[in-house]
């Protein structure tokens, strides 16, 4: 019985890491972008979770040949009953 606690507890944990990533990159407007999301269960600084979302934003950036250039970003840390979350712009460079 504690083997299915203990697996139903993981299996939940792991769904909410999986539901609290980034909501993948968006054009808002002539080559500006903007990522957004809620951090995971384990993320307590809206700062962690800009770093990563600056590192999915290079990426994206990479994938096209062209360098990322942050244009702004915003950053809550977690609190009583909410996740860390972050909200960051950018656009893709030529290099």
């Amino acid at each position: 019985m504690k083997k299915l606690a203990a697996y139903a507890f993981v299996g939940a944990l792991t769904g909410c890491a999986a539901t609290m990533s980034t909501d993948g990159v968006q054009q808002i407007g002539p080559d500006l972008y903007m990522l957004g999301g809620l951090g995971n269960f384990t993320d307590f600084s809206g700062s962690a979770v800009k770093a990563r979302m600056f590192r999915e934003a290079s990426l994206f950036c990479a994938n096209q040949g062209r360098v990322m250039s942050p244009v702004g970003s915003t950053g809550q840390d977690s609190g009583l009953g909410t996740y860390a979350s972050a909200e960051v712009q950018f656009r893709c460079m030529r290099s």
